[in-house]
């Protein structure tokens, strides 16, 4: 991604000029080793010194970054979409939608199934939303206790619902970095690691709120 100086801390850059510092220190009170005492050679020494430090700070920087960012994106994916949706299923008997001809059919929770693709690329994501809005299609899930209803999609046969879900979420990554993800290709490769952050952080969510949801009717899979 594009240098940003965010990624610098001012702590960072504090202890990464600290060999440089310690350099000149030990050259004026005489105390540098003997392959020290040319002057040039001491801060050439310490400025290379300070350089890969900062360098090394910067990477942690911002894979820490990445990393915190595609786990943002998962608990929110969790917490607002398939987390929510598990809660409301395994909270009640039966629920109501409403499908695009406006008509309402009811199926008991029973008979609900969620399949959950994570996508392992940018790619893989795109294919996927598509296969999903080609073969289902949008239901309004009615709660009597919520003013506004939410959509999935979903596919219904008989007396079973299939809701096809995936992390819409993932789509805003390009927009952070743009550099890296704006190219197919290249984001192809690095897309791969931020998503699989994105999947340890929902691996976690669903250990987590294990007894919230129903686990066997829910099932994750990588696209």
């Amino acid at each position: 991604m594009a240098f940003s100086f965010k990624f610098l801390p001012v702590k960072d850059l504090f202890f990464s000029v600290i060999p440089t510092i310690g350099t000149y220190i030990g050259y004026v009170e005489e105390i540098s080793p003997k392959f020290l005492s040319n002057k040039i050679i001491a801060i050439g020494i310490g400025l290379a010194a300070s350089i890969v430090l900062a360098i090394v700070f910067y990477k942690q920087n911002v894979k820490a970054y990445k990393k915190s960012l595609s786990e943002i994106l998962a608990t929110g994916y969790f917490m607002n979409f398939t987390g929510r949706l598990g809660k409301l299923i395994k909270s009640k008997d039966s629920i109501q939608f409403t499908f695009p001809d406006d008509s309402k059919q009811e199926f008991n929770t029973t008979n609900i199934n969620i399949e959950i693709g994570i996508p392992n690329t940018l790619k893989s994501l795109v294919a996927y939303s598509e296969k999903i809005e080609e073969d289902s299609e949008i239901l309004l899930i009615n709660e009597p206790d919520r003013s506004d209803p939410y959509w999935v999609r979903g596919i219904a046969a008989s007396e079973k619902l299939t809701i096809h879900e995936y992390p819409r979420t993932l789509f805003a990554l390009p927009s952070y970095l743009k550099d890296e993800l704006s190219n197919f290709k290249i984001s192809e490769r690095k897309s791969k690691r931020l998503f699989d952050h994105f999947n340890d952080k929902i691996e976690e969510l669903r250990i987590e709120h294990s007894n919230q949801i129903p686990a066997s009717r829910m099932n994750f899979k990588r696209v």
